[in-house]
């Protein structure tokens, strides 16, 4: 089974910084994220889940990982620097995946009364709805969000 790891195009991850470090059922990246890099970043968590035979799983850990990613960028980050450190880990652990992003930012993600027409804040009820678990741990460096997945 292959999967393009490398496909993403030089012009639209310019000014990103990452390291990827991927083991057998473990994928973990460190990057100076960007709103562009985002969807490149999921585009590698993709290609992880097709190598680990898990294409089933791509739409909603892809969902996922955009969702964290923004969050991360969106509340994380100072407002005056284009990027925000961040750390994302996909990891197989028996019958699922464990999907985490670790942000600086200590405050806890919340949940917004929201009128109908509201067009943020809907990600965290998404979260709550499409994985198995969902939850937010304090780190020494900030937090660490993270969601489960049952796999087939």
């Amino acid at each position: 089974m292959t999967a393009d790891l490398l496909g993403v195009p030089r012009t639209m991850a310019e000014g990103t910084r990452a390291t990827t470090r991927s083991r057998p059922g473990v994928l973990e990246i460190d990057v100076q994220l960007t709103a562009l890099a985002v969807s490149h970043v999921r585009g590698i968590v993709l290609g992880h889940l097709v190598l680990w035979g898990l294409p089933s799983c791509e739409w909603e850990v892809g969902l996922a990982t955009s969702e964290l990613l923004t969050n991360a960028f969106n509340h994380a980050r100072q407002a005056d620097q284009p990027t925000v450190k961040v750390r994302l880990v996909l990891s197989r652990t028996p019958g699922g995946l464990f999907l985490s992003v670790s942000d600086p930012d200590s405050r806890q993600p919340t949940t917004p009364c929201l009128e109908d027409d509201a067009e943020n804040g809907r990600g965290i009820p998404l979260l709550r709805n499409i994985g198995e678990d969902f939850g937010c741990s304090g780190s020494d460096r900030g937090k660490d969000v993270w969601i489960t997945f049952a796999t087939p």
